[in-house]
């Protein structure tokens, strides 16, 4: 895009601050209503993500909104200073000059009322972004909106859905395990979230990562996923190697490693260590739990140690030159499409990426230690103590984990459907899929969650952090056994 000369800049700065006081003066944008992103607004008005924040900041200062931290911009509504002024304007005229070119987006925002006669209900969803890859939800919403007329679904991503439930603006709000937990140590009731609505049969260990204090599953499973070694099968046929089984432990994987990157010079295994999704397996295969048992340091234990050792060996044992960081599992997963590493520690929800590909890879249990558990991952639908509507809410919880939808979420992606008769489906799937794996009936036995290891979740933060240095050798096990210590006493 070319760039726009001075008045072009100013005009369109203009619009985007005319177009936001007009739809909050003729009620489109209520108080309390949050603003479209800031990426929406810079893509409607053609100005960059500090341009765009240089016209909200010029509306906080009016009195026309709010900044809410990691949330967005909530309206507060015209101020009584304006209001006069306000009035005497021509909505409709006014409305249609400050628009421009542009449009707001749709999704983020209320339409006037003649478009939305139909549609009595809006409902706020927050989820996580990834999920439109994953689950394709938006597609799953268009249905629900289809089937049910009087209802609208307000989209909104977010890194932090629960954030916006506890702000009053999600009726309805995804939550992961992690996160589930994270709001249990604060509340052990959850009270964040209101009726469990009732759906269709999942496992129980699924329903188990939503438990309140009592008991009480507080949310509807949506995903799952265990962490999955996923491999490149062509490599292993070219080198003369078995593919992974169910019976290899994590130092068969490293001998194997080893031999693929001797003659293939590529890398054998890749994993973003440092994620909690992935270290936290270690100490799971091992029997490791953190205990209070006074008078046992616990930073001691060989169980953990053993634990974090192979995990290093990992990253430093594998016959090449150098150690291989990540900052994210998207780098892992992206290298693996690009053929530089022949086997990575994942989840069906990073599989997604090999869904456009023609990759010929194989999924397999991951390699033990003393046992061979997994860490399970599980993302669920909760219906936020607020809600407006709480009955409409819990009708698009319910529509979204029933089967159709769930057989939908099997068919076009990877991910890996809470339902069971979804989950059980082998017929009509699209893209690209593992070419081997294990049948799913088999792996329950193996998953664990985040709370069986006993510690909060900001002491495995902190853990996390101090790891850091052992994983890079800047420090051995004593070193590091004092700094874990002090956590953890």
């Amino acid at each position: 895009m070319a760039r726009p000369s001075r008045s072009q800049f100013t005009e369109r700065l203009q619009q985007l601050t005319d177009r936001l006081r007009s739809d909050m003066a003729e009620n489109i944008l209520k108080p309390g209503d949050y603003l479209p992103s800031e990426v929406e607004l810079g893509q409607t008005f053609q100005l960059s993500k500090e341009s765009v924040r240089k016209a909200l900041d010029t509306l906080v200062s009016e009195g026309y909104i709010v900044k809410v931290r990691r949330v967005g911009n909530r309206v507060v509504g015209v101020p009584a200073a304006v209001r006069g002024a306000e009035r005497e304007q021509t909505p409709a005229g006014a409305s249609a000059a400050a628009a421009g070119d542009g449009s707001m987006p749709a999704a983020s925002r209320k339409e006037p009322a003649e478009v939305t006669a139909a549609a009595s209900v809006v409902l706020r969803l927050a989820y996580y972004a990834p999920l439109e890859d994953e689950a394709k939800l938006s597609s799953m919403v268009a249905s629900f909106e289809q089937e049910n007329p009087g209802l609208r679904v307000h989209l909104m991503p977010t890194p932090f859905p629960h954030d916006y439930a506890e702000h009053g603006m999600a009726d309805v709000f995804t939550v992961s395990a992690w996160d589930a937990l994270k709001l249990k140590e604060r509340d052990p009731e959850l009270a964040i979230i209101g009726k469990a609505p009732d759906t269709e049969a999942a496992h129980p260990l699924l329903r188990a990562a939503f438990e309140d204090a009592e008991g009480n599953s507080k949310a509807a499973p949506f995903l799952f996923s265990p962490i999955v070694l996923c491999y490149n099968r062509e490599h292993f046929r070219t080198n003369g190697l078995e593919e992974p089984c169910g019976d290899w432990t994590w130092y068969t994987l490293l001998k194997t490693a080893r031999i693929l990157a001797r003659r293939s010079d590529i890398w054998g295994f890749a994993a973003h260590i440092q994620s909690l999704n992935r270290w936290l397996v270690f100490l799971l295969q091992n029997g490791f739990r953190f205990s209070a048992d006074e008078g046992k340091r616990t930073s001691e234990d060989p169980a953990l140690w053993e634990s974090l050792r192979i995990a290093r060996d990992l990253i430093h044992q594998q016959g090449r030159p150098q150690p291989l960081w990540a900052e994210s599992d998207s780098d892992i997963e992206r290298w693996f499409v690009e053929g530089k590493v022949s086997m990575i520690m994942t989840t069906y929800f990073g599989l997604n990426r090999l869904i456009g590909t023609e990759l010929d890879y194989g999924v397999a249990p991951l390699p033990s230690l003393r046992t061979s558990d997994t860490l399970l991952l599980v993302t669920g639908l909760a219906v936020s103590s607020g809600a407006r509507q709480p009955a409409e809410a819990q009708k698009l919880v319910r529509f979204l984990c029933g089967e159709r939808s769930q057989l939908q979420i099997r068919r076009r992606t990877l991910s890996l459907p809470a339902h069971p008769a979804a989950l059980a489906l082998h017929a009509g799937l699209e893209g690209n899929r593992p070419g081997r794996e294990e049948e799913s009936g088999s792996m329950w036995s193996r998953c664990k969650l985040y709370g069986d290891l006993r510690l909060g979740v900001g002491v495995l933060e902190a853990i996390r952090e101090e790891l850091k240095s052992y994983w890079s050798r800047l420090e051995d096990e004593v070193e590091a056994s004092e700094r874990l210590d002090s956590l953890l006493r």
